[in-house]
C-alpha cells in the first residue's frame, strides 16, 4: 500500500460535518417537517420489544462510555492519543449536546408530535436536539477510526448507527437530532485527530514495502517499516 497524506480526508470530513450539523441545527429551530415526521414514526414502528433489544447497544453513548472505551484504547495500543482523546473528546461531546440543546430549544417527540402516540417508556421531559448519546458514539468512533482496521472501523460505525436508530426508536429524538449529534461528533473527533495527529490507515488485504502489515490487539494495524506517517 502507498501511505499517502491522510489528513486530507479528516479535513473534508470535519468540513462536511460542520455544514451537515448547520444545517440540522437550522431544520430543527425551524420545527418538524412532514418529511421528518414521516421519518420518526417509521423508526419508531418497529415492535416495542426492540426497545429492550436496542437498550445495551445504546449504552455506547452515555456518559460512562467515553472512560470505558479510554481505558480499553490504552490497553489495545498503549498510544496516549486514542485514548486521552476517547475520554477527552467523548466526555466533551456530551456536555457541549447539552449546551447545543439549551441553545436550539427543541423538545423531545413527545413535545414535538402531541398528535403523535407514543409508548409509556418514552421520554417526555428534557430538550431533543442534539442527541448527546449519538454525539458521543460517533465522536468515539471518529477518534478511533485511524487507529483501527477496516473490520473494526466498520463495527464502530455500525455501533454509532445502532446508537441514533435507536435513540429514535425508543421516542428519546427526533431524526434530525440524531443526525445533528452524529455530525457534532465527527467534528469533535475530526478536529481532535487533525490536532494531536494520528497515524496513517492501513488496510490488511495490501502488502507495506512487500510485507504485511501486523494486526494488534484491538483491531491495531501497525504498519512495517520504512512506511511514513504524516503528523
Amino acid at each position: 500500500m502507498i501511505v499517502t497524506n491522510h489528513r486530507r480526508p479528516t479535513v473534508v470530513a470535519a468540513v462536511a460535518a460542520g455544514a451537515t450539523f448547520a444545517g440540522a441545527a437550522a431544520g430543527a429551530a425551524a420545527g418538524v417537517s412532514a418529511v421528518e415526521r414521516k421519518l420518526f414514526e417509521a423508526a419508531y414502528a418497529p415492535p416495542a420489544w426492540a426497545d429492550t433489544a436496542l437498550w445495551a447497544p445504546m449504552q455506547v453513548g452515555n456518559a460512562i462510555a467515553p472512560v470505558v472505551v479510554g481505558a480499553g484504547a490504552w490497553l489495545a495500543w498503549r498510544e496516549w492519543r486514542p485514548a486521552a482523546g476517547s475520554i477527552g473528546v467523548g466526555l466533551s461531546a456530551w456536555w457541549l449536546a447539552k449546551g447545543v440543546k439549551v441553545i436550539v430549544e427543541r423538545g423531545r417527540p413527545a413535545a414535538e408530535l402531541p398528535g403523535v402516540t407514543l409508548r409509556r417508556s418514552a421520554p417526555v421531559e428534557g430538550l431533543g436536539f442534539v442527541s448527546g448519546h449519538t454525539t458521543v458514539a460517533f465522536a468515539l468512533a471518529t477518534v478511533l477510526r485511524p487507529y483501527q482496521t477496516p473490520s473494526w472501523r466498520a463495527a464502530s460505525s455500525a455501533a454509532a448507527a445502532t446508537v441514533a436508530f435507536a435513540r429514535v426508536h425508543v421516542g428519546a429524538h427526533l431524526p434530525l437530532d440524531v443526525v445533528g449529534g452524529a455530525a457534532l461528533g465527527i467534528l469533535l473527533g475530526s478536529a481532535w485527530n487533525l490536532a494531536v495527529g494520528s497515524p496513517a490507515a492501513v488496510d490488511h488485504a495490501h502488502p507495506v514495502d512487500g510485507r504485511t502489515a501486523t494486526p494488534s490487539l484491538g483491531g491495531r494495524a501497525e504498519p512495517s517499516r520504512p512506511a511514513t506517517v504524516d503528523l
